[in-house]
């Protein structure tokens, strides 16, 4: 949505709650679950964690029930996000993982690259900054490959924790070189990387 880029999340709440009346109303289900997943984002932006976990938690819930693999994928991430954000890495770290599976599954590859960036800071908080730094070099790379750059939404949060991970190494030159060796890594291995990140740890 335009004004969530644009950083107007009480007019962008606004329209979501009365879009997601409408369609409780018609029984509209696919876009229950739509108005749903925004006003969690809408929620996670303005750090109202309680109100962003309740909203994707229902979204979940329909989109498991209508059986839409991108949507629960979706779903997953951002209460991946929601989790970390709080300190639940544990839960974070499963949440994403799940997320990981569908998405390699599908060939969803932008969203695969959003979820491993995210991924790499649940990693930075459980294994450490190395096994981060190559999780992020490896979704630069699909970045690349893909063009699709970070939304400027998402470029404060990613650059933080970016800094995190090199400030808690202590090392850029060994940061970097993690980085480079996750751009080296096929998508498959940098995934089954990710998916076994609690294994990483150097």
């Amino acid at each position: 949505m335009a004004l969530v880029e644009q950083g107007d999340y009480p007019a962008a709440g606004a329209l979501l709650e009365e879009s997601l009346a409408i369609s409780r109303e018609l029984g509209d289900w696919h876009n229950v679950a739509e108005g749903l997943y925004h006003l969690g984002t809408v929620a996670y932006f303005q750090s109202d964690y309680p109100a962003a976990e309740a909203r994707l938690e229902e979204n979940l819930t329909i989109r498991r029930e209508l059986r839409n693999p991108n949507g629960i994928a979706s779903a997953l991430a951002a209460l991946g996000l929601v989790a970390h954000d709080t300190g639940d890495y544990p839960n974070a770290q499963t949440l994403f993982k799940e997320a990981l599976a569908i998405q390699r599954e599908l060939g969803e590859r932008r969203s695969l690259s959003e979820s491993m960036e995210a991924f790499a800071a649940v990693a930075l908080a459980l294994t450490g900054p190395e096994p981060a730094a190559r999780i992020w070099g490896r979704a630069e790379r699909l970045r690349d490959e893909i063009g699709a750059p970070i939304a400027p939404s998402a470029r404060p949060w990613y650059d933080r924790q970016v800094a995190a991970a090199r400030a808690a190494l202590g090392d850029d030159t060994a940061f970097d070189l993690a980085w480079q060796d996750g751009r080296t890594m096929t998508l498959d291995q940098a995934v089954r990387y990710a998916l076994d990140a609690e294994k990483t740890s150097t």
